[in-house]
């Protein structure tokens, strides 16, 4: 565990505390709403966020990763899955509405990964009789059986960081486990961060039968005021109090050039044998040859795979 687990006493920003809860099911409005809590909540104002909230099904990649390589693309686009990147690195999540993603905001000084798993994880087996642990991977492991039903990842910029991560309550094992296999993992290669696969993976309502995310989101909550003095909670669907911030961020996550060209560059087998090398989404080189007529085009896993 890293040595912030034992940090000193907690900062006067940490008596202050603010709860955000979105009601909102889109994940490009949920990320663009955490992108606008990162980057405008007043923490010597208002003290800690904590952001929570659900999503239709959705598959979430990495900052660095490369989505043809993490995700099941033909999979989602069947099944009416949306596709995003997030601002964070670590690795591809699944997300819906059995899942609760929980973002917690702090100065950097106070960012503390495992004593913040070690609280929430604390206080959900208190409360629901379970044995959740935190790995050294800032990893949440549900017992017996190493099952993992929660993975981190951070954004830390301007004195400030956010520590978010999902929290795997009622999941189609089968399902999420289709939407994170890519059938062309062995065609690509690429220095982009790659997904850790984990030894089991699980979710709270194999040992607590009938539990739902509302439940969840209330101990989360109640752990999170519990070390503030003073608390307030936000509850929105909207997003309309922030002008056009948060939607200028949407628009932004939606489109092409973030959620495929942001992608490291790679190089994939085409269907018909050829190599073609792929820089922020768009085809460079085939063959070795630059005069081939799909140079200079998107990568489209359509027409090339």
């Amino acid at each position: 565990m890293a040595s912030c687990a034992s940090s000193a006493p907690k900062s006067i920003l940490a008596r202050l505390g603010t709860v955000y809860v979105s009601r909102n099911r889109s994940i490009f409005a949920n990320l663009a709403f955490e992108e606008w809590v990162f980057r405008h909540h007043n923490l010597e104002k208002d003290g800690d966020a904590l952001l929570l909230w659900s999503n239709d099904p959705a598959v979430v990649v990495g900052t660095h990763q490369n989505p043809w390589l993490e995700v099941n693309i033909p999979f989602l686009e069947a099944n009416g899955i949306s596709l995003a990147r997030r601002h964070s690195g670590g690795g591809t999540v699944y997300h819906d509405h059995g899942n609760l993603n929980v973002s917690l905001l702090t100065t950097h000084k106070q960012h503390c990964r495992p004593r913040n798993l070690r609280r929430f994880a604390e206080s959900l087996n208190r409360h629901f009789g379970v044995e959740i642990v935190p790995n050294e991977r800032d990893d949440m492991i549900l017992q017996p059986g190493d099952r993992k039903v929660s993975g981190t990842a951070a954004r830390i910029a301007r004195g400030r960081a956010y520590h978010h991560f999902t929290l795997l309550v009622d999941v189609d094992l089968p399902f999420l486990k289709n939407t994170l296999k890519s059938p062309w993992v062995d065609r690509i290669q690429t220095n982009a961060t790659r997904s850790v696969p984990a030894k089991a993976v699980g979710y709270l309502g194999q040992e607590v039968f009938g539990v739902t995310v509302d439940e969840v989101e209330s101990v989360v909550v109640d752990t999170f005021r519990s070390s503030c003095e003073k608390s307030s909670i936000i509850e929105t669907s909207s997003f309309t109090g922030a002008g056009d911030a948060i939607a200028k961020n949407e628009a932004t996550i939606r489109e092409w050039s973030w959620i495929f060209g942001k992608t490291p560059k790679f190089t994939i087998e085409l269907a018909d044998g050829r190599t073609a090398k792929v820089e922020k989404g768009i085809i460079t080189e085939v063959n070795g040859n630059s005069e081939v007529d799909i140079v200079g085009s998107r990568f489209d896993h359509k027409l090339y795979m």
